[in-house]
């Protein structure tokens, strides 16, 4: 399936600390409420309740004032009389008192005061036709103080549920955008990859979601490598043991379907066993790049260098001195140890040897094994006398399957079979040309 890319949608550029993770900005998100419920609170339903107050302070007042010059007007217009005073205020409804200039108290209400009731009162001058001064001081009509306590009730109750709402909205808003927006777009990566194979694309979130996203993205990325690895393995087996296998089939058929001499027959069977040779090394290699992963973690034992070093040159120099190869082992740290599997380490020299052997080019073959301390490091320094290696495919040398003999694909495992071995001893490969000529590959070990 070919596999298109997508722009994220999700991406937020990142802004220090809130980045970095979800709960940083979980944490800016109730500042922000907080803050704006502070600010809602002073600046808002405080005000709210300041102006109601005054808005019912400013009414009873001006009822107050308004009694008052009524009670006046009426003082004039009955030139002083307080006779008819108290009828005409509890008409009203509201409550005074008279004074004259000197202090004296002329008239006042009855019932004036009551328990549980709200007053206000307001003062005012009435002046007579005959030139005389009274104070007249009215009460508003009284007021009930549950009733007041319960208006306030209810706009305090009205304020706060706006207030919170209005919070509410602010942090449902950033909630989305900080979390859960977020959360769809990385649903509908993950639904856009199973279900029309879009690539997802990494995030520049640096938070858990971010880092969510792009564990899933290099999970893909895995799980790619290792379908494209299984495709070319099963293409790189059938190719190469399709081959021989012909051949075989084709000897056989030969065999049972005509009268052959017998050295002929023999002929045939000794070519179909070769072929069978050939089958099997295919198989065996393939199942020694197999072992040499699943053995990662097999036991480690501590080693000093020279004998390590004179293990391996027993382990080889005879056998190749018998075939025209000469191999020299220098061993400039033999007081220092690793932990190794040895036996992976045979096979990791071994097939150093064997590729050296086959692509080399040399008349002549001169293998040559350094092992030296750098820093805190055991490094193995192997080279040959060949041709090297083209620098434009250096680099892929230790990719499974990876070959430059086109009449087979398995071939080339040897050298990811060493690269999986130094990784599996916590260490590092790489690969260059010499100058003087040849392949120099360089292992680097932790030291003990």
């Amino acid at each position: 399936m070919k596999k298109k890319q997508r722009t994220d949608r999700s991406d937020y550029p990142r802004i220090g600390w809130i980045s970095s993770r979800l709960s940083h900005k979980a944490l800016l998100a109730l500042i922000a409420v907080a803050a704006l419920s502070a600010l809602m609170m002073y600046q808002g339903f405080l005000n709210y309740l300041r102006n109601f107050s005054g808005k019912k302070y400013q009414q009873i007042f001006t009822e107050a004032d308004n009694y008052a010059k009524s009670a006046a007007d009426y003082l004039k217009s009955s030139r002083g009389n307080c006779s008819g005073l108290d009828e005409y205020a509890t008409a009203h409804g509201f409550f005074c008192e008279v004074w004259d200039e000197k202090g004296t108290l002329l008239f006042e209400s009855s019932q004036i005061r009551e328990e549980n009731r709200f007053l206000i009162s307001s003062s005012t001058k009435a002046k007579l036709s005959d030139g005389r001064y009274l104070t007249v001081r009215a009460w508003n009509t009284p007021i009930n103080v549950d009733d007041v306590t319960r208006q306030f009730q209810q706009r305090a109750a009205v304020g706060l549920f706006l207030m919170n709402i209005g919070a509410f909205v602010v942090l449902a808003i950033l909630l989305y955008f900080l979390v859960f927006a977020p959360i769809v777009g990385l649903r509908r990566t993950i639904r856009e990859y199973y279900e029309h194979g879009v690539s997802p694309k990494k995030s520049s979130r640096q938070d858990e979601i971010g880092k969510l996203q792009n564990t899933f993205v290099e999970m893909v990325g895995v799980q790619e490598d290792k379908e494209h690895a299984e495709h070319r393995l099963v293409a790189s087996i059938s190719h190469d043991i399709k081959t021989p296998l012909t051949s075989v089939m084709g000897f056989s058929e030969r065999l049972l379907s005509a009268e052959l001499p017998e050295q002929k027959q023999k002929q045939y069977l000794r070519n179909i066993y070769d072929k069978a040779l050939v089958i099997k090394g295919i198989v065996d290699e393939f199942d020694e790049y197999l072992e040499a992963d699943i053995h990662e973690n097999a036991p480690k034992s501590l080693m000093e260098m020279g004998n390590f070093c004179e293990a391996v040159r027993r382990e080889y120099q005879d056998e190749l001195s018998d075939a025209g190869v000469k191999l020299t082992v220098d061993c400039r740290c033999p007081n220092e140890k690793i932990r190794c599997n040895f036996d992976h380490m045979r096979r990791f020299f071994g097939n150093l040897i064997d590729n050296s052997i086959q692509h080399a080019g040399a008349s002549h073959l001169e293998l040559h094994l350094t092992c030296e301390r750098e820093d805190d490091n055991i490094v193995f320094l192997f080279s040959d006398n060949g041709h090297g290696v083209p620098p434009a495919i250096i680099g892929q040398i230790f990719e499974p399957f990876f070959t430059t003999d086109r009449g087979r694909k398995v071939s080339g495992l040897g050298l990811s079979i060493c690269e999986s071995v130094i990784r599996a001893h916590g260490g590092i490969i790489s690969a260059e040309n010499l100058p003087s000529g040849g392949l120099c590959i360089r292992a680097t070990l932790p030291r003990a």
